[in-house]
């Protein structure tokens, strides 16, 4: 038998009761001993203090000692997500947490797993920082199934869990391996003696392209979500848009190396049609010898030289020269293609989201929450639908 089939096992039949938080009879508030310090006046300790998303410090002294939930009064980090905690020893909770727990009738870790998938947000008042009252909060249902169905949702998702603890913290052992092995084999395949290829620089062997006199209000106004044609503008900014929305004349459609020359120095390879703002610039070839792509990774491990030239200016710069200048290596063209080949299998290893390793890690955790939705999905009153 699947897991799927032992949860629908579990589940079948089971009568559920639907109890508001409010209900004394099912839930206990204990936000009455709750007291927020100041962080100068925190005596330290290994008590952990709770804020609304996280343990922000560790003092001497508690205010609860036991089994709790806490749920985000306000200063949640998201409200999609919203922020719950499981507590089982002594702690401490500031004003921004409700302190809830169950009665002999309610499982307390049930409830935290419940309350992991409730939507909060028809529940929330307030602008920019929600809040949720305790008038609010006491107004929120919860499924009641027998403590002996609570207990066994309780030990399935504690395993699941773990079970994808563990497996993330291995992939993520992995990931870290790969990345180290990916970053020493760039590094040895992109060294080279000054005697054992030929230098040049890079000026003299790419064709430089300016960007396109475009302020970031124009790119708002003419972007289109689907557009084909991408337009760079530092950083993470970036718009897309149609070709007639610029001139033919700032539109690159050769493969290139796109120099993002201001803040964060770095280089981006790309490999359609596209154009970028005018502080910038991008590097392509028309010479059948150079492979572009081989240059790009050799910038990449150089990245920190152009970040430390950079530094010289109150916001980081780095000007036309200081990439035409820079002296590149030219070896055979066979050998730049091995190179880059080698390298975008570990590239696309390390990086890419829809395959290799992070897409491990996202599965595991889709994985968990399909199975805590199956186990949590119990039907609503008809008058809560």
């Amino acid at each position: 038998m699947n897991k799927k089939q032992n949860i629908k096992e579990l589940l079948k039949g089971v009568k559920v009761e639907w109890k508001k938080l409010g209900d004394e009879d099912f839930f206990e508030i204990a936000n009455k001993g709750r007291k927020p310090v100041k962080a100068s006046l925190r005596i330290q300790g290994n008590i952990p203090y709770y804020g609304a998303n996280n343990i922000q410090d560790y003092v001497e002294g508690y205010t609860h000692d036991g089994e709790d939930v806490l749920i985000a009064e306000d200063g949640s980090a998201s409200l999609e997500n919203y922020s719950i905690q499981y507590v089982n020893e002594k702690f401490w909770a500031n004003n921004h947490v409700h302190v809830i727990r169950g009665t002999s009738k309610v499982n307390t870790k049930f409830l935290y797993y419940y309350l992991k998938i409730v939507n909060f947000i028809p529940y929330l008042t307030g602008g920019g920082r929600a809040k949720l009252t305790k008038g609010k909060m006491l107004e929120i249902s919860i499924p009641i199934p027998p403590l002996k169905v609570q207990s066994e949702i309780v030990r399935i998702l504690d395993n699941f869990t773990e079970l994808t603890a563990e497996l993330t913290a291995e992939l993520t052992a992995e990931l870290s391996m790969r990345k180290k092995q990916y970053s020493y084999y760039r590094d040895t395949l992109l060294s080279f003696e000054e005697n054992e290829v030929e230098w040049k620089k890079l000026g003299e062997v790419l064709i430089r392209t300016k960007g396109t006199k475009i302020t970031a209000t124009q790119m708002k106004k003419i972007h289109k979500e689907n557009a084909p044609l991408k337009i760079f503008a530092g950083g993470k900014t970036i718009a897309f848009v149609d070709f007639n929305d610029i001139p033919e004349k700032n539109i690159n459609r050769e493969p290139s190396i796109i120099v993002k020359s201001r803040g964060v120095i770095e280089f981006e390879y790309y490999d359609k049609p596209f154009s970028h703002k005018n502080e910038m610039w991008s590097y392509h070839s028309k010479n059948k010898e150079i492979n572009i792509k081989f240059i790009y990774y050799f910038l990449k491990i150089n990245e920190f030289y152009f970040q430390k030239i950079a530094s010289r200016m109150q916001m980081p710069q780095i000007s036309i020269p200081d990439t035409d200048n820079f002296k590149i290596p030219i070896p055979p063209l066979e050998k730049q293609k091995q190179i880059v080949a080698i390298l975008d299998k570990f590239d696309t290893l390390t990086n890419s989201i829809s395959e290799g390793l992070p897409h491990e890690i996202a599965l595991r955790q889709k994985q968990y929450e399909y199975y805590r939705e199956m186990l949590l999905n119990f039907p609503k009153p008809k008058a809560e639908v």
